[in-house]
């Protein structure tokens, strides 16, 4: 290694299909309870958790995927 070597470029972040497609799907159902409850009540609380738990286990990338695609829907208004 001299002193001007380059650094390898990070590997990509993976992004797994299903686990986006699941995400858009919790996504999508968390809109739509939050709108026939007004972020209120047992519905919302289940849809938002599920949400929330898909998201924990996703990588930066899905995420941003899952995001691009509801906004993309009319779905996402908020950060994610």
């Amino acid at each position: 290694m001299g002193l001007f070597s380059k650094k390898p470029e990070p590997k990509p972040e993976p992004v797994r299909k299903d686990k986006v497609m699941k995400m858009i799907k919790l996504g999508m159902a968390e809109t739509d309870a939050a709108d026939r409850y007004d972020c209120e009540g047992p519905q919302w609380d289940r849809a938002k958790a599920a949400r929330d738990a898909a998201y924990r286990t996703a990588t930066q990338a899905e995420m941003r995927a899952a995001h691009e695609a509801l906004k993309r829907h009319g779905y996402a208004g908020g950060a994610f």
